[in-house]
């Protein structure tokens, strides 16, 4: 319990569990939800328990995991975890693999051993219902026996990285409404983390020596380009797998990919931390906004 009170999603939802011996439940609801991306832009998207993003999803590594999915959607859904391995009458992919659909109005649970540490993330089985939200993380601790208390960061946060593609009338203006993201993000205008375009983004805290953790994930139909200035980072694990002796200032996280950087906090901000493709640093063409937030140093 030590590092999961650290561990956070600024402006998202750490979902609630019951535990049974080595068993952890959640349970996740597929409904149709509206959330406000930026000030005046609201979509109608698809939503795990009302939340776009879904809401955190939380693991010990040994732990079972059980995950109950009901559906409210008119339309069949499944839920795979990306990234880690599992049987296959549980992964989620119904097209393909002897695994359930989920009709409107049904519910099945899944339940798969979570043997190994590391950032992952649940969506849809169906691809055209994640660009409209259906997408959440899914953190696997290690074992605290087995770690010394430097290697447990003081703050841990979770960055999902999306696109959306919304229509608007011009680009460089913002049309205020409540609008349908396209069934595909291929030509996004909108950009977020953990469901906000900027300046929604609620920032990142630190104190002056504290060790930070921040796990960027991306599922979206590009990769993003992540840069945290005033501060070089050690890229920790990347698709839950260890990395050692890595440092950097700008990681690309490709469509798919999960990458956990760490550094110190040892240059007083606030500095910004944002994706470094200048459409992606816009609400539809319109500056301040889009992939950013803030990295803010309290007294």
């Amino acid at each position: 319990m030590y590092w999961e009170s650290r561990l956070m999603m600024p402006n998202g939802l750490k979902a609630q569990y019951q535990k049974a011996g080595n068993t952890r439940y959640y349970k996740l609801v597929t409904q149709p939800s509206h959330h406000t991306i930026v000030d005046k832009v609201e979509i109608e998207g698809l939503g795990y328990n009302n939340s776009i993003p879904g809401p955190l999803l939380v693991f010990k590594q040994g732990e079972m995991v059980q995950i109950e999915l009901e559906n409210r959607l008119d339309k069949p859904t499944s839920l795979h975890v990306h990234g880690l391995s599992k049987p296959v009458s549980q992964d989620g992919i119904p097209e393909i693999e002897p695994t359930p659909s989920i009709k409107p109005g049904e519910s099945y649970v899944y339940q798969f051993p979570a043997w190994q540490a590391g950032t992952f993330f649940y969506h849809a089985g169906d691809p055209s219902q994640i660009p409209q939200g259906l997408l959440g993380p899914f953190i696997v601790l290690p074992n605290e026996n087995q770690l010394t208390g430097g290697d447990i960061p003081y703050r841990d946060y979770v960055l999902v990285l999306q696109q959306w593609d919304i229509p608007q009338e011009k680009i460089g203006e913002i049309t205020p409404g409540v609008y349908k993201p396209r069934k595909f993000d291929t030509n996004p205008n909108f950009f977020t983390i953990n469901g906000k375009a900027f300046p929604e983004t609620e920032g990142l805290r630190t104190k002056y020596g504290e060790k930070i953790r921040i796990r960027f994930i991306n599922k979206s139909s590009a990769s993003h380009s992540m840069h945290v200035h005033g501060h070089d980072f050690q890229v920790v694990s990347v698709n839950g797998f260890p990395r050692y002796n890595i440092y950097d200032d700008t990681i690309n996280v490709a469509s798919g990919q999960r990458i956990d950087i760490e550094f110190l906090s040892i240059n007083p901000g606030p500095f910004p931390i944002n994706g470094t493709k200048t459409f992606h640093q816009t609400n539809n063409g319109k500056t301040p906004g889009g992939m950013v937030t803030k990295l803010n140093y309290e007294k």
